[in-house]
């Protein structure tokens, strides 16, 4: 990074430069922003190419979310160490390796591989774009290109969907690895050319790295321990080493941060409880925008059964209603208390949730489209008010740390939030599958109904009785089968909503007394 903060005046630079800056950052974080989700779409494709249920499938978005997480730490370090233009170049080549290691893979460990190099570079580059344009812009201007990196970043995981269904529906699943790569390669071209070197004038500043690695081992541990929880146990011996592995990281790292020098993440500010409140609403601002970018491409693809570019359909309007609320809710946030917003953004996304829940095979494409876009609008309320608040709280001498954890606690969430509503799905569809199972009894007339219905029908093609009544009791399995499908994501819709509803209250802690500044 430059010797440029966000605090001092921009250097002299001309029109032209500050709007090549920008077109490089602003070109790289929609690639990489778009590269979040856009393999959502994929999800029941590689479910069924590597015969993984939902508990390993939503690795491809944790892995990107975890690793992103942490490379948000790395990255003013490595900024300031090698210079904006060379990381900025090794990260693109980084993104580059990963998407085709992901395109290629021939086995699931390796997609979620690429997958990861994809996150960590992705968390590296977007600080480092947001910093550059804030470098070569004064200050009563920079307002206005944090909205224009933040309109990208939220516009990129908008629309992946949209682009990963029609990667497949033109190609196949491994095609949404490449969608991101032509833009990514003109992004290097450019800023190979306009972002600043290293600056020798800066000192070198000392990483923390055993802090660093505990937290990436929490992060590991923790996500692999509950996402094997389904498959090997809860009381396996692996699942209960890597939960144990992972919080005893977590209560290290917070100890470790109090005592080093120069930590990644001031645990001392936590003191505050207003903005260790807003840590705790900004990890839930996470979990619902990154969680439900995840459940509602998978719920119409599995539930709806809508191809993968229909699917991606159904989420654009949301994606573009929450693009146009960003700048409004940073407009309000300037004018209102936090917590009105943050309440107001919560409300609309956890009741429209709720609705979700009674969607099924039957729902119409506009009616499901229309309460996504309601609840991304809630959503584009809610990351001007969080930061706001979390700023108020934090020291002015400490507000660049500041915003450094609400971003770390916001990923983080991100990360918690697809894995935990993929392994409610996988548990929720097991206990339905369990129940509906121990009624499809002979003793039970409709059952016996649809068998001799079923029965019936194959008659006709002339099969022997053995043969239709195996095939008839197949058939009433994928029946009972998608029916606990969806039974299962019901329940983790009201389940989704339900924590929208617990963040509003967290949200109405924010509560303090207001005056509108009329200077």
């Amino acid at each position: 990074m430059t010797a440029t903060t966000a605090s001092e005046p921009a250097p002299q630079a001309s029109t032209l430069h500050r709007w090549l800056v920008v077109t490089a950052a602003l070109s790289s974080s929609l690639a990489l922003a778009l590269s979040a989700t856009i393999t959502n779409v994929a999800v029941p494709d590689i479910m069924g190419a590597f015969g993984v249920g939902q508990d390993q499938a939503q690795w491809m978005a944790t892995a990107f979310f975890a690793a992103m997480t942490a490379g948000m730490l790395l990255s003013d370090w490595l900024t300031r160490r090698f210079g904006a233009r060379d990381i900025f170049i090794a990260m693109m080549l980084l993104f580059f390796l990963g998407s085709i290691a992901g395109g290629t893979a021939q086995t699931y460990g390796t997609v979620v591989l690429g997958r990861t190099i994809q996150g960590l570079s992705a968390g590296v580059i977007l600080p480092l774009t947001m910093m550059a344009m804030f470098a070569v812009f004064p200050p009563h201007q920079r307002a206005m290109v944090a909205g224009l990196f933040g309109i990208s970043f939220v516009l990129g995981p908008g629309l992946g969907p949209w682009f990963g269904g029609m990667a497949i529906d033109a190609f196949n699943w491994r095609f949404t690895f490449y969608v991101a790569l032509p833009i990514s390669f003109c992004s290097i071209m450019l800023a190979s050319v306009i972002l600043p070197g290293r600056d020798r004038n800066i000192k070198n500043s000392n990483l923390d790295w055993f802090g660093f690695l505990l937290v990436a081992t929490f992060l590991a541990a923790t996500l692999t321990g509950l996402s094997n929880g389904q498959l090997k146990g809860w009381s396996s011996n692996f699942v209960i080493a890597s939960l144990i592995l992972g919080f005893g990281c977590a209560a290290a790292f917070l100890f470790w941060e109090t005592r080093v020098a120069d930590p990644i993440f001031d645990v001392r500010l936590l003191r505050n409880p207003k903005f260790a409140i807003a840590n705790i609403v900004s990890f839930l601002v996470g979990a619902s925008l990154f969680g439900s970018f995840y459940l509602q491409p998978v719920f119409v693809q599995i539930v709806e059964n809508y191809t993968p570019l229909r699917a991606g359909l159904v989420l654009v309007p949301g994606g573009l209603a929450m693009g146009l609320a960003l700048p409004i809710g940073g407009r309000l946030a300037d004018r209102y208390p936090p917590y009105i917003l943050l309440v107001i953004g919560f409300l609309l996304f956890g009741i429209t949730t709720w609705f979700m829940g009674f969607s099924d095979a039957n729902t119409s494409f506009w009616t499901f489209a229309l309460l996504v876009m309601i609840g991304r609008i809630g959503q584009g309320f809610l990351f001007p008010p969080v930061t706001a608040a979390g700023l108020a709280a934090a020291p002015p001498e400490k507000m660049g740390t500041a915003n450094g954890m609400l971003n770390f606690t916001r990923q983080m969430g991100g990360a918690f939030g697809i894995n935990l509503l993929a392994i409610n799905i996988e548990r929720r569809t097991a206990y339905f599958s369990e129940i509906l199972v121990t009624t499809q009894t002979e003793a039970n007339s409709a059952t016996q109904g649809i068998l001799d219905t079923i029965t019936g029908m194959l008659g006709t093609a002339g099969l022997p009785n053995v043969t239709e009544a195996l095939v008839a009791k197949l058939y009433l399995g994928r029946i009972v089968a998608a029916q606990a499908t969806a039974l299962g994501f019901r329940d983790t819709f009201f389940a989704f909503a339900i924590l929208s509803f617990v963040a509003v209250l967290f949200s109405l802690a924010l509560w303090s007394p207001y005056r509108k500044d009329r200077g």
